[in-house]
């Protein structure tokens, strides 16, 4: 079972106001929120500059107080003591959803379904006592725009404390599009892939090879996005290397973070589009375009292996022309560290669910150990 925040306000509101005047400072801020059973809860709140706040992804920093959160599977890991805690996100439209997961129990989650603006998430507010751990993922992706996180609040005698776990040594890295984001993975109806209440990167392939190889994950992916043509202006190349995927500038600094493994999936969108481009790309220049894009990440990563796939939507389907163009961008390139397999056509409508996920992730996941020593 898990619980979902939905984007209403507190019936309470009138006692709401009333709590507001007890406001005081001592310390770090404390305040008096009443939760919607009139509980009154006394709090303070943890800056989001906390230096045990464990940052995940590819996150804004150029406001160190206001993080701001762009990427599917970007968020935070912190540990606290206490009996309450709720995150202080503003997401710039409303569009986003979050997994908040407490002690490693994601069957009993917290989806915060965030609200335009600035707003409170209350994740839990009956722990018991001792020491949490707290997550918050994003599952939505970059074709949704960022959330900041504005902090924690914690109940008056909590306190965030240092990294109760050794972090991951391997990292990873995933361009792709709408299958990498786990776009209405959710949805086993396939009718209401674009509600983004059915999109949960937390259980895209990529997220759970992540967790199978115990892997830092960094997802850069966008429904809708291609290496040639998209559904929208931006095409891959333009975006890999952008920290928002809707500005072109700040640059990210690809030496913070050196991945040991890149997988790339894409070029669905291009099958699906190519023929609206004029003139349309030959098969030479297909080979062309994608070598170009697979150099571009082997400029930036040395020493990565790098692994090119394909599905397990309709562009491996039988007879498909990509898995050649593919095959022979990566013979091209002659590099002994790239390599390249394929992901079976589901033949089922719609996006893949969960279940097809981790079919892809159990296809994967061998392929990349076999290429690498662990």
């Amino acid at each position: 079972m898990y619980y979902v925040i939905k984007k209403y306000r507190s019936v309470k509101f009138l006692l709401f106001l009333f709590s507001i005047f007890f406001v005081v400072t001592i310390g770090c801020q404390e305040n008096i929120s009443v939760n919607n059973s009139a509980e009154l809860i006394i709090k303070k709140n943890i800056s989001a500059q906390n230096e045990n706040i464990i940052f995940h992804g590819r996150v804004g920093f150029s406001n160190l107080q206001s993080p701001k959160i762009f990427w599917p599977g970007s968020g935070f890991t912190l540990w606290f003591e206490g009996t309450f805690i709720e995150v202080v996100l503003d997401d710039q439209d409303g569009s986003n959803y979050y997994n908040a997961i407490i002690d490693d129990d994601f069957p009993n989650r917290t989806v915060i379904d965030c609200v335009k603006g600035t707003k409170s998430y209350v994740i839990s507010k009956n722990l018991t006592q001792g020491i949490h751990k707290l997550q918050l993922l994003r599952r939505t992706d970059g074709t949704s725009p960022q959330t900041i996180f504005k902090g924690i609040n914690i109940s008056k005698e909590g306190k965030i404390i240092s990294p109760q776990e050794n972090l991951p040594e391997l990292k990873i890295e995933f361009y792709g599009d709408s299958i990498t984001s786990g776009h209405g993975n959710l949805d086993e109806s396939r009718e209401n892939n674009d509600d983004k209440s059915t999109w949960d990167n937390y259980q895209s392939y990529a997220s759970i090879i992540a967790r199978e190889l115990n892997a830092d994950l960094r997802c850069i992916s966008m429904s809708g996005i291609g290496i040639m043509v998209s559904w929208y202006p931006l095409i891959m190349p333009q975006v890999y290397d952008r920290i928002n995927p809707n500005s072109e500038f700040p640059k990210n600094d690809f030496t913070q973070w050196q991945p040991d493994i890149v997988v790339v999936n894409l070029l669905q969108n291009d099958d699906w589009l190519i023929n609206r481009l004029s003139p349309i790309p030959d098969t030479e220049e297909r080979i062309k375009h994608y070598a170009s894009f697979i150099q571009s990440i082997r400029d930036q990563y040395q020493f990565a292996t790098i692994f090119c796939t394909l599905g397990n939507m309709n562009i491996t389907r039988e007879k498909s022309p990509w898995p050649l163009v593919v095959q022979a961008a990566v013979d091209s390139l002659g590099d002994s560290k790239l390599f390249f397999t394929t992901i079976p056509y589901k033949n089922t409508g719609g996006h893949p669910t969960v279940s097809e996920h981790r079919q892809m992730a159990n296809i994967l996941t061998p392929f990349i150990k076999s290429k690498i020593q662990l």
